[in-house]
Formats: structure tokens, sequence, C-alpha cells
């Protein structure tokens, strides 16, 4: 993410660091592998290999699925549904993993690669992760039919997002840049490389909310981080909440704004000639009462209770870091833990200074705690629905059934044309 490795030389003393690493976690919302997902559904079907009908994901780790088993992430239902509808199968290409920034300009510098895509880091970027698809695809004499993706919210950068000093009106400019003008960069490139597919683009969602608990986590974070500002004033603990609750409003009606216009534009490209639009936007219907820490939460969080902790309670959250009354409640930690661990292990064959390896030792914290502020199975399921809407009235436009004798309802394109 933007910013996130300077945020971890702002943390000291070491407690104190520790501390303030788990809400910068929570918003580690966004790995080097591309795999091909293959998931159980209930419905079996099992047509022609000839007639399989291919999916694309690409993105941050909102499309990867971050801290979800793999027959909970919404790719792999939209998969699952879609077979049942068309009666073909669906072959899934995830490109997407946790971390991905857009534009390369975007990307922090690091050493270090990923087999999982659950480890967040910033490369490869989503126009790279487009670039992988392309040679995929290539090799596979085939072509998408369809295509989700997101991206955006990485090259905004936690640091700005979670910094109560950080102006409205400098969020409002680095969300029309990275959620605009750079995602219509990438749908033009897109729909360029594969213009028969049918490309869903997703919103996102609010961080915080008046609704969120007064997290002391996410309160001590901001806290250090707008003191480490010389120009910015000095806010009260009521403050800064306000700010950081109209930051998170100012990202989320901004970024939604602008991704909706890269849409209408790239859409309005591609001429009145085009019967139906190629690039759909796919807004989720998350309210307040969904954001991280409030009451009907669709967003991973703590495994035990709040963290709404102060005085004498905060010094045994401190002792207790890393133990199970703190580990996030995702479905697949342990396994994430491992893939930290062999991240941001020691290389024998690279001496490293003092910095360097607090560095390393910070980022395989924040990869520990990544899956935090992401959907949860149940958000996971809005998001299904929300593109199943969308599907179901290209399902028969876009000529994806087959029919009782196993035939196309429409002829099927020469993915080489």
């Amino acid at each position: 993410m933007v910013g996130l490795l300077h945020l971890l030389n702002l943390m000291t003393p070491q407690s104190l660091r520790q501390s303030l690493l788990l809400p910068l976690a929570l918003i580690a919302l966004f790995v080097f592998t591309a795999t091909t997902a293959f998931a159980d559904c209930a419905h079996e079907v099992k047509p022609s290999g000839d007639a399989a009908l291919q999916m694309l994901v690409i993105g941050d780790s909102i499309m990867w699925g971050q801290g979800l088993r793999e027959n909970e992430k919404f790719s792999t239902r939209v998969k699952c549904w879609l077979e049942e509808r068309t009666n073909r199968e669906v072959r899934v290409h995830v490109e997407a993993h946790s971390g991905a920034v857009v534009t390369a300009a975007a990307a922090a510098k690091v050493n270090f690669i990923a087999r999982s895509g659950e480890v967040n880091l910033p490369t490869p970027t989503i126009n790279e992760q487009l670039d992988h698809a392309i040679q995929f695809y290539q090799e596979d004499r085939s072509s998408p039919a369809l295509i989700l993706m997101n991206g955006c919210i990485n090259d905004v950068g936690v640091k700005n997002l979670l910094a109560a000093s950080t102006p409205l009106a400098d969020i409002r400019a680095r969300a029309r840049q990275s959620c605009g003008s750079d995602m219509f960069a990438l749908l033009q490139r897109v729909r360029k490389s594969f213009p028969q597919s049918y490309v869903l683009v997703s919103s996102y969602y609010p961080i915080v909310s008046p609704l969120t608990d007064d997290n002391a986590f996410l309160r001590l974070l901001v806290k250090k981080l707008n003191n480490q500002r010389p120009e910015a004033p000095r806010l009260t603990d009521k403050q800064m909440r306000q700010q950081l609750i109209a930051i998170s409003d100012e990202w989320y009606k901004t970024s939604t704004a602008s991704l909706i216009e890269a849409v209408e534009k790239i859409n309005t490209d591609a001429g009145p000639e085009s019967s139906s639009p190629k690039v759909r936007f796919v807004e989720i219907p998350f309210g307040p009462e969904h954001v991280f820490a409030a009451p009907d939460t669709l967003l991973w969080n703590f495994m035990f209770a709040s963290t709404n902790v102060s005085g004498f309670a905060k010094v045994i959250v401190l002792l207790s870091f890393g133990t199970a009354a703190y580990k996030p409640n995702d479905h697949v930690r342990e396994a994430r833990v491992k893939s930290c661990e062999e991240t941001f292990k020691k290389s024998k064959d690279t001496k490293e200074d003092k910095n360097q390896k607090a560095l390393r030792k910070d980022l395989f914290i924040i990869c520990r705690y990544a899956s935090l502020g992401h959907p949860n199975q149940m958000g996971a399921l809005i998001y299904t629905e929300a593109i199943k809407g969308q599907l179901q009235a290209l399902i028969d436009k876009a000529g994806w059934k087959l029919d009782t004798t196993r035939r196309l309802t429409l002829e099927r394109k020469d993915p080489n044309q």
C-alpha cells in the first residue's frame, strides 16, 4: 500500500509500534501468484471441454478474497452460479492478490516475492496482472467471456486514509486520479486486449462510520500519524474521530463517483454501434452499520470481543499481542501466517542492517493481520448478489447458455479472431 512502509518507521517504541500495527493491518485492504480456481459446486456441470466459459479475476485483496476459504470467495460463488444458469463449465483464472496497486508509480519498493495472494504486496500491479492474463489466454488459445475487476484504494494509500490531518481535498484528488484517470487507462487496455469480454468493475465501501466502535488501537494510530505532521493541528480524540469519519466518507463518495465516470466514459468511447455496454459498474450496498467494528459489520474483525480498551486493560492488550484473544477471525489465518513467515524470513544470502530487519519484521506482523477490514463470508455474499444482479440480464444477451442438445445458443466465435 502507498505509505505503508513509511508508517512503520513512525511506530516507536517497540511496544507502541506493535500496538499500532493492528489497526494498520485492518486497512491493508488492499503476491505474486496467479491461480486457476477449482472449487466444488453444488450443481455439477459436465459439458464438453470446448464449451467452457472463461472468467478472469484481476484486482486487489477484495477481488482475491482476503481471509476467505476458496468456496467462500465471491468469485467462486459467481462461478458456481454461472455454471448452474448456463449449463457450462466455468474456468476461473485469478491474477488478483492482496496489496495490489493499479500503477507502478504507486508501488512501494519492496524486495519480497510471495507465493500466496494472502500476502499483501503492491506488485504485480493490476496493469501487470493484465499483462500476465494476456499471456495466459494467448497460450491457452482462449479468451475470457467475463472479467471481474477492481482497484485504486491501495493507490490512494493507508497513510492518507488514516491520518486525521489529511485534507479532504487531498483524498478527493487522489481518488479522482487513481479511481478515475488511472482506472480509465486500465479499462482501455482491458477493452483493447479482450474486446469481446464483459467487464464488471466493483465499488469499495466506507472504512469507518459513526457506528464504528471507539477502537483503542485505531485511536492510537490516528493520533500518532497526526502528531507526526508538523503542520497538523493538535486535535482531541473526538475531533480526530470525526475527521477520520469525514475522510472515510469522502473516500467512498469520490471513489464511487470516479469509478462510475471511468466506466461510463469507456462505454461512450466504444461508440453508438455498441448494442450493450461491455463494461458495467457494480455498486456494493454496504451501509454505515456494515463497516469495521460496527454493530452489523460485514468485515473481518478480531476473534474475541472488543478492542475498545483503555487504562490497565490497554496494558493487558499490549502484553497479549498476538495471542488467541487478538487473532483475526478469518478462516485462513493459520495458512496466511505460514505464508507470511515464508515471505518475510531472513535470507541466508543477504545481509541486512538494523532498519531492514525492523522493516521485515513489521511487514510480517502486518501480514498476519492483513484480513482485518476485508469482507467476511457474509460480506462476500453481498458482493456475490450484487454481481449476480448485473449478470442476470447478460447471460442471454451474451449467448453464454447451452441448449438441451449441448449446443451454444449463439454461435461461438474463434477467440483468435
